[in-house]
């Protein structure tokens, strides 16, 4: 049986309290479902380690995002799938990304935990006793069979395979066809949207492109967004059609043919052809169309969207995800901010989608946004990944839940801990056990859990077969078409109260005014005269308010305009903060200027506020005379107050503020402030080169220096080899004569011996050795010189290389604030216009 964990225990999270913040700890024996309104429900995910006592966390902690990190075999997965349980028992609707192929165990929920049910998905041990396997552990957490019936009946799981139909296909290149009005309408929003939809579809094509430098991405968007502006129905073939014969004559202030030669908007052209040539690209323009605000709406059971996206290639899926991360974007940008919990974007194993610096993936630019900016819209975004090095630590630091499992080394530990606040983690983190976290939180609260049992059946990865088994049997029908003109009608309060002394403005379009949810701030009490304050105050420009750069900090706190034409101003905590980041002993300075608020005003504020992308010109002198005012809460007129809000903003800054230093640990380069990491790119081959000229000349001078000492010898050779060849011919001519003169003696009477001859022979004979041997020396010595030459050729080659090599080992270092670093330019009040048009 595949990934069945026997022990009855599972992963887990903690239990938060109203504020985020504040562990509760539950003592009732029993710990059944907290069905509700999705926002206030507690997440029951396992007990504490030191004293048993169950661990709950409130569903809207999540909307602050959370990163789940665990090596292999730590539980991370189990505990992922109890805490989308949880979500789902809390009315949360989830949208789920899955790599490797095992979330659609989440939809292996057996009513009563039936024997039929197990039976029909275990490879192994018969259904009865998987059955009673499983009973015995869910009970042990104090949860029973019937939990598990009414988990099933409240969930509806849709299994989506882009790019197959073994699941439910998606219509991913659907996703060109226009966007709604509220998408149209924003500039930033609308230009994202372009921007992600031709990353994913160059990513198929294998063309890996920058949208801000990369003339086919900018020719391609143009054409894109030419479209959508005038409405005009748009498909890949029509895109390549205008892709050769551009509709517009210039890109900027160049020609287009100058800008993307016509010959190489062709190659384009036939690369995109082939694509939709080919067999496999049907599989992308069939299926259910990425609707995300009908894949969230609530209906009698709470949706659960899961994308697997096993069986694609990393092109295919680096196109899917681009494409609909861009689309989870653009609908977050049109819905009103909220302070709950309005659906959860859960990505599993994100290694290589969400990368540290440099490297950025399309996937990359769009997980960041939704961290930075989702959250005021409703929407967390938990992570899954096994080491930290696998995610940009500005998510990592945009995260305001850690559930931390086993790492493999304190490498690991000390940098995913370095930027979470809190003593004595690293001693907890590398002593937990199988199935047991360190849940930690911005708040600086620390515990250990252990998780709980899971309700579904653990069973593994989903083979191709068993995908296409589950959706026939298990899964749900993906969801009609929703009003994408209207946001769904989820079951927390969005609308503002109206301007009292006023009728009350209609309702938003298509929808029952919600009660207020808990905890909301109450209906603010307005006033033609400006509250008295002894604080600096500015006005933010009207213009701006609501535009898509300010990410939804001021929704929450929209009101109707008023028939009279006033606006209404209601108030809010502003920080300026001017920040210096610097590194002594690296030479780093790098200055910069944050913005934080508190909006809107209830009670009195205890965390970092939200920072906000403040321009200059964003604010303006005055109010218009006769405008209205909102009451300032009772807390402002208390200097301990007032000082408890500016130590929290601080505090805030202090833990959450970082920045990149590019490092070149091989070259022992460091980046200076404000450097692009062009210029740093250029530093680092400069410095390259000047240590590799430095080496070649030191081998220069030892290959000349062994090169002279080899000529030498040569040279001393030959010389004697010339002496010896004369010594042999001289030999020779002596050893020839003395035969003669012994031969003739025998004519003349006087003969000679043969002695002598034999003996000038012998003479001759070691002559030609000596010369024998020394042309073998010579030759020898040769043999030594083009070795030298050619391990010089070799002993280059490598010192080139490795210099080249050094250009690329690049890094970003995190470089964090000391307190002293941190310099408060102004605090008070920022009146902000939240008149809105009806």
């Amino acid at each position: 049986m595949k990934g069945l964990q026997t022990d009855g225990r599972y992963d887990s999270l903690a239990h938060i309290s109203s504020d985020g913040c504040t562990v509760v700890r539950n003592s009732g024996p029993t710990m059944g479902p907290c069905f509700g309104d999705g926002m206030s429900a507690s997440l029951f995910l396992g007990r504490t380690v030191d004293d048993g006592q169950p661990y709950r966390l409130k569903a809207k902690a999540l909307r602050t995002h959370g990163l789940i990190v665990g090596m292999t075999g730590s539980g991370k997965t189990g505990m992922a799938l109890v805490a989308l349980e949880e979500l789902v028992r809390s009315g949360v609707p989830v949208l789920a990304i899955d790599p490797k192929g095992d979330l659609a165990n989440l939809g292996l929920v057996f009513r009563g935990l039936s024997e039929e049910g197990f039976a029909a998905w275990s490879d192994g041990p018969d259904g009865a006793s998987l059955s009673a396997r499983w009973r015995e552990g869910v009970e042990g957490w104090g949860l029973t069979p019937e939990d598990a019936t009414t988990l099933a009946d409240q969930m509806a799981v849709t299994l989506y395979t882009p790019g197959s139909e073994a699941g439910i296909p998606v219509d991913v290149l659907g996703g060109l066809q226009r966007p709604d009005e509220a998408t149209r309408n924003d500039a930033e929003a609308i230009r994202a949207l372009v921007s992600d939809t031709i990353s994913g579809l160059l990513g198929l094509t294998g063309h890996e492109a920058d949208p801000v430098r990369d003339p086919a991405h900018i020719v391609l968007s143009t054409l894109l967004e030419k479209a959508w502006r005038e409405g005009t129905p748009v498909d890949v073939a029509t895109l390549i059609t205008q892709l050769i014969d551009p509709p517009f004559e210039k890109v900027g202030v160049f020609p287009v043919d100058r800008f993307f030669p016509p010959d190489d908007r062709m190659d384009l052209a036939m690369a995109l052809n082939g694509l939709i040539a080919s067999p496999s690209f049907a599989s992308w323009t069939k299926g259910a169309p990425l609707d995300i605000g009908a894949m969230l709406e609530q209906g009698d059971k709470t949706r659960v969207s899961i994308f697997s996206i096993a069986h694609l290639s990393e092109d295919e899926r680096q196109f899917f995800l681009s494409m609909f991360l861009g689309r989870v974007l653009a609908w977050t940008r049109t819905q009103p901010g909220t302070e709950q919990l309005r659906a959860v974007l859960f990505f599993d194993e994100v290694a290589g989608w969400l990368p540290p610096h440099p490297k950025n993936p399309a996937s990359k630019r769009p997980l960041l946004l939704l961290m930075k900016q989702a959250r005021a819209m409703g929407l967390g975004v938990l992570l899954a990944t096994q080491n930290p090095v696998d995610v940009d630590y500005k998510a990592v630091s945009n995260a305001g839940l850690w559930c931390i499992g086993k790492l493999r080394t304190p490498q690991d530990r000390a940098r995913l801990l370095k930027g979470i606040p809190g003593e004595g983690l690293d001693e907890k983190v590398a002593s937990l056990g199988k199935r047991e976290f360190l849940m930690a939180r911005a708040s600086g609260e620390a515990d250990v859990v252990a998780s709980r049992h899971a309700l579904c059946f653990l069973r593994g990865p989903f083979t191709r077969t068993e995908v296409k088994q589950f959706q026939e049997t298990l899964g749900s029908e993906p969801p009609g078409p929703s009003d994408a003109a209207v946001p769904p009608p989820f079951r927390s309060a969005d609308r503002p109260p109206p301007l009292s002394g006023s009728a009350s403005p209609p309702p938003f379009p298509g929808r029952a005014t919600p009660p207020p949810f808990p905890g909301a701030a109450p209906a603010p009490t307005w006033s033609s005269v400006r509250p008295p304050l002894d604080l600096p105050q500015w006005y933010l420009d009207p213009r701006v308010v609501f535009s898509a750069r300010m990410n939804g900090v001021f929704t929450k706190g929209a009101v109707a305009r008023q028939t009279d034409g006033v606006t209404a101003w209601a108030p809010a905590i502003y920080a300026c903060f001017q920040l210096r980041f610097d590194e002594d002993r690296a030479g780093f300075v790098h200055d910069e200027r944050l913005h934080r608020v508190h909006f809107p005003l209830g009670r009195l504020p205890t965390d970092a506020g939200i920072e906000l992308p403040l321009q200059p010109d964003d604010l303006v002198a005055s109010a218009q005379s006769g405008d209205r005012y909102a009451a300032l809460p009772q807390w402002m007129d208390e200097d301990n107050e007032l000082k408890a809000v500016r130590r929290a903003l601080i505090d805030g800054v202090y833990r959450t503020e970082t920045t990149g230093m590019f490092v070149n640990r091989a070259l022992k380069l460091k980046g200076r402030g404000g450097e692009t990491r062009e210029a740093f790119d250029a530093r680092c081959r400069a410095a390259a080169k000047e240590l590799c000229d430095e080496k070649l000349e030191k081998l220069a001078d030892v290959a000349r220096r062994k090169a002279d000492k080899l000529e030498d010898r040569i040279e001393r050779k030959r010389a004697k080899l010339m002496e010896l060849e004369d010594t042999v011919q001289a030999k020779r001519a002596e050893e020839m004569l003395n035969v003669g003169e012994t031969v003739f003696s025998l004519f003349s009477g006087r003969r000679r011996s043969l002695t002598s001859a034999a003996s000038r022979r012998r003479q001759t004979t070691t002559a030609t050795r000596r010369v024998d041997q020394a042309e073998l020396e010579i030759a020898q010595l040769i043999e030594e010189a083009n070795a030298l030459h050619e391990g010089l050729e070799a002993e280059i080659l490598e010192v080139k290389t490795a210099h080249l090599e050094m250009v690329t080992d690049v890094e970003e270092r995190e470089v964090r604030l000391e307190k002293g670093d941190i310099h408060l330019e102004a605090f008070g009040i920022l009146w902000v216009p939240v008149s809105r048009r009806v």
